[in-house]
């Protein structure tokens, strides 16, 4: 009995921090229709806030880039894992 309860604790515990994965830079999608930069992050809507994920696209623009614009947005069929399924797409404006 005691060894059900540590595997159930653990098995609990794993599924738990995969919720918890903080957001990543992945490829973006499709941008034949910009000649601007983009940015695309993958994240976890229950973990994630929009301002965390706008402050971490403007650190990966380039220099000189003077704001963000949402470019995009989608759930299916991304490079994302299974524990931050959504992808953003910020376009780097200005510089």
């Amino acid at each position: 009995m005691r060894s059900f309860r540590f595997a159930s604790m653990l098995s609990l515990s794993v599924l738990l921090s995969a919720c918890a994965d903080p957001p990543s830079v992945t490829e973006p999608t499709a941008t034949e229709e910009t000649q601007s930069p983009v940015v695309s992050i993958c994240y976890s809507g229950q973990t994630t806030t929009r301002d965390a994920l706008a402050d971490m696209a403007m650190s990966h623009c380039p220099a000189g880039t003077t704001g963000l614009e949402v470019w995009d947005h989608d759930t299916f069929w991304n490079d994302c894992p299974i524990s931050k399924k959504n992808r953003v797409t910020y376009r780097c404006l200005g510089g």
